[in-house]
C-alpha cells in the first residue's frame, strides 16, 4: 500500500529545497538501477531536515538517507518511503591557514569528490590525491572511510560536523572522538547526517598536486571499467586471507560471468557492471553467487561494500 504523503503535499510551501513525488531512483544512483520512491526530498539545510522529521513522524513513513548513490543498489520495486537526498545540504568549501604551510579545509557534505579534487588541484592542497577516482560526495567519504592505494580518508580528517535526525541536535566530533576501520566508520550514531568535514592539509605547488591526482585517475581508468555504470568495488577485501576481493572472484572463475545485463567486469572482477538495462535482481544474483561459492569452495567470507535499498 502506498504511504500517505498528504502532510508533505499540504505543507510543501514551508520546504526550502525540492520535493519530487513518484521519483525513479534510477536517476539518483551510479548503477542507474532501481524502482521509484513515493517521495524524494532534497533539503537545503537543517531547517528542511527538521521539516522532514516532522512530516515523517506525522505520517509514519519509512525514510532513507541518500548521498550521490555511488555504493547503492536499489530494488527493482524501489523504496516505499521518503528518500532524503543530501546533494544540496552544504556545498561550501573554505580553507583556513593554521601554522606554517598547514591548512584546515572545510568541505560541505554535498560536494562531489571529483569537484573537490579540481579545487584542491587549483589551490595546491596536498593529501587529497588519495581520493582521486573515489565516487560520491565528501560526506559519503567519511561514512565509508573511502580511499585508494595512497591511503584512507581517516588519515586526514580533523573533525566532523553532524546533525542527528532523531534528537534534532547538532554535534561536533573531534579527531580523538572518531574511530574508523577499513571502509567504515565506528563513531557516527544512527540517524546522523554528516553536514561538513574539516580536513588537515598543507600547501604544495598546484602542478605537483594536479600531477599526482591525474596519475591516480589514469591508474584507475586503466584498471577499472569506468565506461559502464557500477557501484565501484562490490566486495571488501576479505580480512585474514592475504587476498584481494578480485582475486577471490577470479579464483572462482567468475570474471566475465553474466546474469542478464549484469556482469562481473572483465577489466576488474570486483566490479559488477550494468551493461545496459540491468535489473537489481540480476546484480544481486551475481553477488549471492560469489558469496556462496567463496564460502563453500574457498572457506572465505565475502562481505559487500555495496548497500541495498528496498525489498530483494
Amino acid at each position: 500500500m502506498a504511504p500517505d504523503l498528504g502532510w508533505f503535499r499540504e505543507h510543501a510551501g514551508s520546504f526550502h529545497g525540492e520535493l519530487r513525488f513518484d521519483e525513479p531512483l534510477t536517476r539518483h544512483t551510479y548503477y542507474r538501477i532501481g524502482g521509484p520512491a513515493p517521495l524524494l526530498a532534497i533539503p537545503r539545510g537543517e531547517a528542511d531536515l527538521r521539516w522532514l522529521r516532522q512530516g515523517i513522524d506525522h505520517s509514519g513513513v519509512d525514510w532513507f538517507v541518500l548521498g550521490l548513490g555511488s555504493n547503492l543498489l536499489v530494488s527493482d520495486s524501489g523504496f516505499p518511503g521518503v528518500v532524503i537526498k543530501t546533494s544540496r545540504l552544504d556545498q561550501e568549501i573554505t580553507a583556513t591557514p593554521t601554522e606554517g604551510e598547514s591548512l584546515l579545509v572545510r568541505t560541505g557534505c554535498s560536494i562531489a569528490v571529483s569537484s573537490f579534487l579540481r579545487r584542491a588541484a587549483q589551490e595546491g592542497w596536498s593529501g587529497f590525491e588519495r581520493l582521486a577516482g573515489v565516487p560520491g560526495s565528501m560526506g559519503g567519504v567519511v561514512v565509508m572511510n573511502a580511499g585508494t592505494h595512497l591511503g584512507e580518508a581517516c588519515d586526514l580528517i580533523e573533525s566532523v560536523e553532524t546533525f542527528n535526525f532523531s534528537s534534532l541536535q547538532s554535534r561536533y566530533f573531534s579527531r580523538d572522538e572518531m574511530a574508523f576501520e577499513y571502509r567504515r566508520n565506528l563513531f557516527l550514531p544512527a540517524a546522523s547526517f554528516v553536514m561538513a568535514v574539516n580536513w588537515r592539509s598543507a600547501r604544495q605547488d598546484p602542478s605537483v598536486v594536479r600531477k599526482s591526482i591525474d596519475e591516480t585517475l589514469e591508474r584507475r581508468k586503466s584498471t577499472q571499467p569506468v565506461d559502464y555504470p557500477s557501484c565501484g568495488s562490490v566486495f571488501k577485501n576479505p580480512a585474514g586471507t592475504g587476498m584481494r576481493a578480485w582475486q577471490v572472484v577470479d579464483g572462482l572463475g567468475l570474471r566475465g560471468h553474466r546474469v542478464g545485463n549484469a556482469q562481473f567486469a572483465e577489466k576488474h572482477s570486483n566490479f559488477i557492471i550494468n551493461l545496459g538495462g540491468a535489473r537489481a535482481s540480476e546484480v544481486r544474483s551475481l553477488i549471492e553467487l560469489a558469496k556462496r561459492r567463496a564460502a563453500d569452495e574457498l572457506g572465505i567470507r565475502l562481505e559487500e561494500e555495496v548497500h541495498f535499498l528496498g525489498s530483494f
